[in-house]
Formats: structure tokens, C-alpha cells, sequence
């Protein structure tokens, strides 16, 4: 009679014996992986013990049993690993202790360059950046060796040469010829350039803003030796403009030996918002909210609306700016503002309006000139309510310079401007007004440790000084200003002992900063200064200390400052503020 099998047997069976063959593997690879034996390489620097382990790879057991076999392996790693390094003499001996492979190598002396032969064609050899990357080449006599090093700079010349519009360059003769013997390895590179290659026509695609502004925008005319920096330049300037979401640039060499730029753009089709909460102690609490239109039509024009709300400021400025022969050097815009400021004694409320015209001149100054129809109303110390309506023309020069980033060692900025009226222009008495400010930040010899110093000065000159509207007086004392004071609390009074606004300014300020860590510094200064009326009143001071947190948003400053020897103030004051040195 045939035997009958249970089912629930033969499912038993068959998970016993899945468990049985897991069981084994488990067991192999276990196995295996303690077959491996840990390496030990000494006698060389990090750069070559890194590169023998990579060629070398993982020894088991079973090789390291087999004596001859073992040398052979670790003979061809440190050859294929050490030569390109310079090391062509390298011994070793091999110890097996316990579980670690011990490799002790005696690399030898080092190959080391010879004076290299480097020949670049004309014209290309006449550049200055060609030039000084031959004669900068890290392959100069006396170097160590070192293949990638060869390679890297020969890479580097021949992208330099196509970079200056050399596109048909390559080398006739590259060769690094090496004798072990000698210990000397010399780079032979001749490069053969062919015709320098010239700008041909730029091409602007995918974007509503007229050619003619955009061309204006590259360094470069058709018929212009080629330059990759140019193109760089092309390329940051239309980015700058904000008019795109995206833009790029490509370049195409043609058979003419000129090269066609085109412009791939896709135009920025949205308004941007930009809500925000600051602090500082001479406004406290501070709200912003901006819009900014970058591109309104397709004649550049851009608008930008800025408003500020604090305790002692509340501010609302349109600008609408229309480029005139070019989008970031020279452009008019159309201002309106409604200014409000409660300091001290001071109460003002402006609204202008006006037109400006803005260039830059001599690379990196900004210059301006222009004229607003001010309507103010304003009470300053004593003096009842007064409603003015004047023109205010007016004009400016600044330029700043600093290095980049949240902690800058070096830079310098400088802003001058000249405001004036007449009666003949609205103005309750003539006048014209002199501002001028400088910065200057530099490092001391170690770098950890910075000097920065600041004066401020202004003046106006005019007949009859109490008709001057209070938005044109001159006050000191702040976060900018002389600390250990609160926001322009610093000036001449009138005779009910309120303080009424300065007819000149003068502010000096020294202050040293070390970094302790590297998202701190601490701070030592001094200030003095003062607004004046005649120019012999008292010039206040302060000393003080500070820290400084280099945020990932920028630099936030805590200052305290005491006045020093003052008549009127005493005691401590703590400032907060934000934002770049100068």
C-alpha cells in the first residue's frame, strides 16, 4: 500500500532545511569576513600610505600564506602607488603578527623635477595670463615629482590658452621624461596654438527686454579678441540686472574663427515680498515689508516700494527706476517718500517727491544728482509747529570696497554730499549743506585682529539758522554715532534748554576687534563727538566693549558704552545692531 505524506511534514521539512542553508551562509560569510586581515603601512607620508592602500586592496588568509605570491602583490601596489609620486627606489618587508599585515616601507630618495622645457606658440605666449602660468609652472627644479601634478598643469595651460580664444590649441610634444638613476624627471611641453579667435554676434533669446539694453551689458563688441572673462562679466552683469529667473550663456565656436554668444534667458514674471522684524536699540523694535518689481516692462523699468516701521521712524519710499544708456550705470529714477521721525525734542513728518539720475563712474563710484519738492512739517525744541514747502536739489559720491563674507579684514567706504535751496526755490532761508563720511577697516599682521575707525562730519552754512527746516539739522549719539548715548541725544539746545538741531556735525570713532573663535570676536572702542552750534560746545565721549556673533544672516553687534567725564549723562548703555562693519 502506498505511504502517505503529511502535508504539515513535508512544510516542516522544508522551512528546516531554508533555516539550514541561512545557518551556512551566515556562517560563510562570517567566515570570510574574518579571513581578512587588517593592513599596517609605515615609513610614508598620509598622501602615499592612502595610495598603496587603494591599489593594494584587501589581503585574505589565503594570499597571506602564500609568502611569494603576498611580495609580488605588495611589490606591483607599491610601484603602481609610489612611482607617480616620485618614489621609484621603494623596499618593504612584510610582518604577519596575529590578524595585521605590517608593511614597513623604505621609500628611498626622491625623483625630483628638473628645469622643465615649456614652449607656448605665439601670440598666445605674449598674454599675461598665459605668461605668468608658465613661469608660476609647480614643475620648476628642485620640486618632488609628481605625475598628477604634470598632468594638472598641463590640463591647465591648455584650458588657459582656450580660454583667451586659442579653441584649435593642442600640444605637438608632451612628455615627462624620468631617470631613476639620476633622480630627475623633466616636463617637456610644447603647445601649439593656432589663430586667436574673435567675437562674432551675440545672440539674445527667450527674454521680452530689448536687445539693444541687454547688449549694452557685455565688455565686449563683434570683431574683439576673445576673452572667457569677458563672457563671465556679460554673464554676472545680466544677472545683476534682476530681470531673470534664469539666465545662461553659451558660446560657440564657428569655422570662421569667430565665436557666436547666445543668451538663453527666462525673464523674472513675478513681484518678490520681502517681510522682515530687526532690532536695535536706537529704534527698538523695527517691521519691514518691501516689494520689488525688477522688471515692469520690457524697457528695463523696475519699481521698488520700501517701507519701515519703529518706535522713533516710520518710512514709505516708491522708487521707480528707468535705465538711461545702461541698466547698472546709468539710470533715472522717479522718488516719492512720506518720512516720519519722533526723537528727543524732534518731531518731523516729510513728504518728497523727485528726480534723480544715478551713474557709476571710474568702476566702483556711485554718483547722483538730482532734486525733490519737500513739504514738511516738523517742531524742533522750544519752537511752535512750522510747515515748509522747498525744493531741495541736491547730489552724492560714495564707494565702498570690502572683502567678502560675514567677517571681512579689509575694506573702505566713502559717501560726500551737497544739499542746497534758495528762497527763490520754496526754501524758508537759503542754505547749503556739506555731509561727509568715511570708514576704514584693516587687519593687523595675524589676522585675528582688526582695526576700525570712522569720522563723520557736516556743516551748514546759512544766515539764519532757526528757519533751517529740523530734517536738514545735524544731531549725534547711537548705535552709529558716539555710543553711551541714546539716538540723537547730542547737541545744542535752545533756551528752554531742549535740544534743537546742529549746524555742524563732527564724529570720530577707533574701535579694535579679536576673534576669540571663529563665530566670535570681541571689541574695545571710543567715541566722541557731537552736533554744534557754533563749534565750541562740549564734545562728549564714550568707552566701551563689546562681542561680536559672526551669524550665518551676518555680523550682530552687543556693545556696552559709558560716557567719560560728561556733565550731562552717566551711567551704561547697551546698543544692538546688525549688519556689515561698514
Amino acid at each position: 500500500m502506498p505511504s502517505a505524506t503529511c502535508p504539515a511534514s513535508r512544510r516542516n521539512g522544508t522551512l528546516a532545511r531554508c533555516l539550514a542553508l541561512l545557518l551556512a551562509l551566515a556562517l560563510a560569510a562570517g567566515a570570510d569576513a574574518a579571513d581578512k586581515l587588517k593592513i599596517s603601512v609605515r615609513g610614508l607620508d598620509s598622501e602615499a600610505r592612502r595610495n598603496v592602500l587603494a591599489h593594494l586592496g584587501e589581503v585574505d588568509e589565503h594570499l597571506a600564506r602564500q609568502e611569494p605570491r603576498l611580495r609580488r602583490v605588495v611589490e606591483r601596489a607599491l610601484h603602481a602607488a609610489l612611482r607617480p609620486l616620485g618614489y621609484y627606489g621603494a623596499t618593504f618587508t612584510l610582518e604577519r603578527v596575529n590578524a595585521t599585515l605590517r608593511i614597513a616601507v623604505q621609500p628611498g630618495e626622491r625623483v625630483r623635477f628638473a628645469a622643465p622645457h615649456i614652449v607656448v606658440d605665439e601670440p598666445a605666449a605674449s598674454l599675461a595670463g598665459v605668461r605668468h602660468l608658465v613661469q608660476t609652472a609647480p614643475l620648476g627644479a628642485g620640486e618632488p615629482l609628481s605625475h598628477a601634478r604634470f598632468d594638472a598643469f598641463r590640463e591647465e595651460l591648455l584650458r588657459a590658452c582656450r580660454r583667451y580664444g586659442f579653441f584649435d590649441a593642442s600640444y605637438r610634444r608632451s612628455e615627462l621624461r624620468i631617470d631613476p638613476a639620476a633622480l630627475s624627471a623633466v616636463a617637456e611641453l610644447e603647445l601649439t596654438c593656432g589663430a586667436r579667435y574673435r567675437f562674432g554676434e551675440t545672440r539674445i533669446s527667450g527674454s521680452r527686454v530689448e536687445d539693444r539694453l541687454l547688449r549694452v551689458l557685455a565688455p565686449f563688441t563683434d570683431g574683439d579678441a576673445y576673452d572667457n572673462e569677458l563672457v563671465t562679466e556679460f554673464d554676472r552683469a545680466l544677472r545683476d540686472t534682476g530681470y531673470f529667473r534664469e539666465i545662461g550663456l553659451r558660446v560657440d565656436p564657428g569655422e570662421d574663427q569667430r565665436v557666436a554668444v547666445t543668451v538663453l534667458a527666462e525673464d523674472m514674471k513675478t513681484t518678490r515680498y520681502d517681510v522682515g522684524v530687526g532690532f536695535s536699540t536706537d529704534s527698538s523694535l523695527r517691521l519691514r515689508f518691501n516689494r520689488d518689481t525688477p522688471r515692469v516692462n520690457s524697457r528695463g523699468h523696475a519699481l521698488r516700494i520700501e517701507s519701515e516701521l519703529s518706535d522713533v521712524r516710520q518710512t514709505v519710499e516708491a522708487l521707480y527706476r528707468m535705465p538711461h544708456h545702461h541698466p547698472l550705470e546709468d539710470y533715472v529714477e522717479v522718488v516719492a517718500a512720506l518720512r516720519g521721525k519722533q526723537v528727543q525734542d524732534t518731531d518731523t513728518l516729510v513728504f518728497g517727491s523727485g528726480l534723480r539720475h544715478a551713474l557709476r563712474l571710474f568702476e566702483d563710484w556711485s554718483y547722483s544728482y538730482g532734486a525733490t519738492l519737500e513739504l514738511e512739517r516738523y517742531t524742533a525744541g522750544s519752537a511752535s509747529q512750522t510747515d515748509v514747502a522747498y525744493v531741495l536739489p541736491s547730489t552724492s559720491i560714495a564707494r565702498t570696497r570690502i572683502d567678502p563674507g560675514i567677517d571681512p579684514l579689509h575694506g573702505a567706504s566713502w559717501f560726500a554730499a551737497l544739499d542746497f535751496s534758495h528762497a527763490t526755490l520754496g526754501s524758508p532761508t537759503d542754505f547749503v549743506r556739506l555731509r561727509g563720511r568715511g570708514k576704514w577697516l584693516t587687519a593687523l599682521s595675524n589676522d585675528n585682529t582688526t582695526v576700525l575707525t570712522r569720522l563723520e562730519l557736516g556743516s551748514t552754512f546759512t544766515r539764519d539758522f532757526a528757519a533751517l527746516p529740523a530734517s536738514l539739522r545735524f544731531a549725534a549719539g547711537g548705535d552709529n554715532s558716539v555710543r553711551g548715548f541714546d539716538f540723537e541725544s547730542l547737541g545744542p539746545r535752545d533756551a528752554g534748554g531742549e535740544l534743537s538741531g546742529g549746524r555742524y556735525l563732527a564724529v570720530g570713532s577707533v574701535e579694535v576687534s579679536h576673534r576669540v573663535r571663529p563665530r566670535w570676536r570681541v571689541a574695545v572702542f571710543t567715541d566722541a563727538g557731537s552736533a554744534f552750534y557754533t563749534g565750541h560746545e562740549e564734545v562728549h565721549q564714550s568707552v566701551g566693549a563689546g562681542i561680536r556673533w559672526l551669524s550665518p544672516v551676518g555680523q550682530i553687534r552687543v556693545d556696552l558704552a559709558v560716557p567719560v567725564h560728561d556733565s550731562r549723562h552717566s551711567g551704561f548703555r547697551i546698543h544692538v545692531s546688525m549688519g556689515p562693519p561698514l
